[in-house]
């Protein structure tokens, strides 16, 4: 299931994206070492699903293929721009959390308490 992101800046919260949420421990070293716009780029082509991102004209972005021609149009505003790199940040943040939550600790099948005897 995508994560969804909704812009909470005034007069910009109908702005949203969903991001894939499949990442490999290598993706979130890059995207978290990086600060080239071409990497941050080629990172919204491949996480972000879905959208829904006004530009400067009023006009939306839904194809998350196109947030890239947007940027380099400077067509969108610098502060979604902003949202768009930190939604991936906070991605990749609420991930790394969730590797502890993803198992559970067995217990044996008859349910009941094994002890260890000395010999």
């Amino acid at each position: 299931m995508p994560l969804r992101y909704h812009c909470s800046l005034d007069g910009m919260e109908e702005n949203w994206v969903e991001v894939n949420p499949i990442w490999t421990r290598k993706e979130m070293r890059e995207l978290t070492e990086t600060q080239d716009i071409t990497v941050i780029e080629a990172f919204w082509a491949r996480k972000i699903l879905a959208c829904r991102i006004e530009t400067l004209d009023g006009e939306p972005v839904t194809d998350p293929a196109l947030l890239t021609a947007e940027l380099a149009e400077s067509s969108l505003d610098a502060r979604l721009c902003d949202f768009l790199g930190y939604v991936l940040m906070q991605a990749a943040a609420h991930l790394r959390t969730l590797g502890p939550l993803s198992g559970r600790l067995s217990s044996d099948t008859a349910g009941t308490k094994t002890t260890k005897t000395a010999e």
